[in-house]
Parts: C-alpha cells; sequence; structure tokens
C-alpha cells in the first residue's frame, strides 16, 4: 500500500529537529501530555524518528504518529468515563504493531484496520519503526449506531472484504485532504465515517459474536429514516419482510431491547451529539429535536432530562455548545 501523508499540518512533535540525546525524553514528554493515561515501556536510548499530528474533526480527531520501537500501555485518565471517551478506528500506515484490548488481540501489518475503545485499558507494542493513523470518534455516537463494536475491539477488519476495503480507501483520501477542509465539512467526514464503520467486516476468525445479520439490517434501516417522524418499528421490520414480533424478539435476544426503544433511544443520542456538534451550534434545540424525529418539543424535553440527567439547553451550556 501506498503510503499517505498529512500535507501543511503542523507537527505538535517532530524529533528530527531535537539533539539525539534529548529525543526519548522529549517523546516521552509530548506523547503521554496530549494523550493522559498513557505510558511508555522499552523506550530505546536512541530514538531515530519520532512525529505527532493532528486535525480536529468535528466532535473527534484526526492523528498521525511516526515511532520508534516501543511499548505503550494505556489506562482511562478519567477512570472510564464513558460521556468523554472516544473510540479509534486506526490503520497501520507501514511497519507492524501488536495490539490488545480486553482479553482480544491482534498484529496489524501496513493497510491494517482495528478497532480501540478508549474506555478501556489497551497495549500497542511496534516491533519496527512503523507509522499508524487513527480517527478519533466519540464513543456513545459510534456504539449508538454499533453497539456490537464494544465486543470487537482489538480484532483486525478483513483485509479484502470490500466494506473494509471502502473504510480503508475513505480513511486514506481524508487524511489527504483534512487540512484543506473547513471545519463544517470535517464535521461531515468524522459522521460519514462512523456511519461507515458498519460497513466493515471482522476477519472471519474473529466475526462479532454472532449477532444478527437482521439486527445489523435494522439498526441500519434506523439510521437512514431516523429523521422520519412516522417511523415505526412495523416499518422497519416490513423492510425485511417479517413481523414486528418477530423483530422485537431478536432485537431483545441481541440487544437488550424492542425496536421502538431502539428508535426512541437513537433519537435521544443523535439530538445529544447534535446539540454539541460545532456544525450545528445555530440551530435551535427544537430544529435539533426535529431533525431526528421528535415533533413535540415538551415530549422531547422531557424524555431527554429523563435519559440523559439535564435539560437539552443545559446539556449543550455543560458540553461546551452554543444557540438556544
Amino acid at each position: 500500500m501506498e503510503t499517505p501523508v498529512l500535507p501543511q499540518v503542523p507537527s505538535l512533535l517532530d524529533l528530527s529537529g531535537i539533539d539525539e540525546d534529548r529525543r526519548a525524553d522529549v517523546w516521552e514528554l509530548v506523547a503521554t501530555s496530549v494523550f493522559p493515561g498513557l505510558s511508555i515501556d522499552d523506550m530505546p536510548a536512541r530514538v531515530p524518528v519520532g512525529q505527532i499530528r493532528s486535525i480536529p474533526m468535528g466532535g473527534g480527531s484526526l492523528w498521525s504518529v511516526l515511532s520508534a520501537p516501543l511499548q505503550i500501555n494505556y489506562a482511562p485518565a478519567n477512570g472510564g468515563d464513558d460521556a468523554h471517551a472516544s473510540i479509534s478506528l486506526m490503520m497501520q500506515l507501514f511497519g507492524s504493531m501488536e495490539v490488545s484490548q480486553n482479553h482480544r488481540g491482534c498484529v496489524m501489518g501496513a493497510g491494517d484496520l482495528c478497532i480501540i475503545d478508549e474506555r478501556f485499558p489497551f497495549h500497542l507494542h511496534g516491533q519496527v519503526s512503523n507509522e499508524i493513523v487513527f480517527l478519533r470518534m466519540p464513543r456513545r455516537t459510534v456504539l449508538g449506531r454499533h453497539p456490537y463494536l464494544e465486543n470487537g475491539t482489538a480484532h483486525l477488519l478483513a483485509f479484502d472484504d470490500p466494506g473494509t476495503m471502502l473504510l480503508r480507501d475513505t480513511l486514506v483520501r481524508t487524511l489527504q485532504a483534512a487540512p484543506d477542509l473547513r471545519e463544517e465539512q470535517r464535521g461531515a467526514v468524522l459522521a460519514a465515517m462512523v456511519q461507515m464503520l458498519g460497513a466493515a467486516t471482522p476477519s472471519h476468525a474473529t466475526r462479532l459474536d454472532d449477532l444478527s445479520w437482521r439486527v445489523r439490517a435494522a439498526q441500519a434501516y434506523i439510521e437512514t429514516n431516523l429523521g422520519d417522524c412516522d417511523l415505526t418499528a412495523e416499518q422497519v421490520a416490513h423492510s425485511q419482510g417479517i413481523s414486528r414480533r418477530r423483530l422485537d424478539q431478536i432485537m431483545r435476544s441481541e440487544l437488550g431491547i424492542s425496536v421502538t426503544a431502539r428508535i426512541w433511544n437513537r433519537r435521544l443520542e443523535q439530538a445529544a451529539a447534535d446539540l454539541v456538534d460545532p456544525q450545528r451550534r445555530g440551530l435551535t434545540v427544537f430544529q435539533i429535536a426535529f431533525g431526528v424525529g421528535f415533533e413535540d418539543a415538551a415530549h422531547f424535553s422531557r424524555a431527554f432530562k429523563t435519559r440523559f440527567g439535564a435539560s437539552p439547553r443545559d446539556w449543550r451550556a455543560l458540553n461546551g455548545g452554543a444557540g438556544h
């Protein structure tokens, strides 16, 4: 795979301009500052290369890290706070990397993709000098759309699967184009990448806990029609040619909730994300509610406060949003 580059982005760290005898100390200081909860073991005495670059992407960020062989351990600095945790789509650009999390593990080579969940500890071990790129996405948003990914971290996505190939190509293009995108475009790309995670397939040896294809199809239909105020569980079931009762049985078996509950959960989760999305800062609370399928502002406010413990306006203010 031809190695893509992240052009015109200032480096948070570039060891090429630092004296060799100081590089190891500088690398460890900057890396652990940029990523709270990170610790580094087996740092080589001589560090020939090292670079960290980042660019904001809506409610997430895109990173490129070039490093010498080293061992990285991560433990959540905030104790695993789900509200502010990220899930990362990681791609190996060159070299190799051992990845382990939650008693699962894989070895990544050039072009490989895997998922890492920053709510839980993980371990990375670069055997040789290597470069990785990873897209950090809000955990709640990712698992709201793809809950099965919580059980699929540190597994390779099937390399030649068409969905994985599309995801890889899109990440590479994002890496190349991100510096030239406007803020609102980056936010739109992040949202699209979160949605595209559903297109990728885990490798044959590590299928994700036998999640029913009907559940994935139902979730995809709900996502596509989330803004339709008239969306019902019957419509979701009809799209698969089965009864609502049967689809409810499958959904409860796999996710523990009914189709209707899944629709309303996703509406509230999406509203929570949209309220603090910089590209939607000019929208009112009701406009955001209407955009995810709520027709009644009072009903939306009550349901939102029950779910998140704060009114929509308070949620927006507490999480750095703007607007009324």
